[in-house]
């Protein structure tokens, strides 16, 4: 078994990508620049009842606004219901990013891999966290 450490790549808050952005395209930029293919996992964004339980969360706790995500969802058409899978989605790739990719890097790997993967991801206008804290990789 290869030990690895598991950090991911995020958009930044304030946008919202096409949903099949971290699966089709980020994942083959990578690859394409060298990075391997078990390292670096894209994801599909597929709305789900986990972001409507996440939004109902961040509302409850006061990270975020119920009034806020109404009028997100009225500027952009979407249901305004904390149940529509859609905009909870949405809302919260919106305000917090959208996590788009596994990076498993083995511990073993070259000393030149992670600084690669961030100079990649950074240059495409995301960031890359470590998923413990939630902390940026720099």
């Amino acid at each position: 078994m290869k030990y690895v450490r598991e950090l991911e790549a995020w958009s930044k808050p304030g946008y919202l990508l096409d949903p099949e952005y971290g699966k089709d395209v980020l994942q083959q930029k990578l690859w394409a620049k060298g990075v391997p293919k078990d390292v670096f996992i894209g994801l599909s964004k597929i709305p789900s009842e986990r972001h409507c339980e996440i939004l109902e969360w961040s509302i409850q706790s006061g990270e975020l606004t119920e009034d806020s995500f109404k009028e997100f969802c009225l500027s952009r058409g979407l249901p305004d219901s904390m149940q529509s899978k859609e905009s909870a989605a949405n809302f919260l790739e919106y305000m917090e990013g959208r996590a788009l990719a596994w990076i498993h890097l083995p511990i073993d790997a070259e000393p030149t891999l992670l600084p690669m993967i961030v100079k990649i991801i950074s240059e495409l206008g995301h960031i890359v966290i470590d998923p413990d804290d939630m902390t940026s990789i720099n």
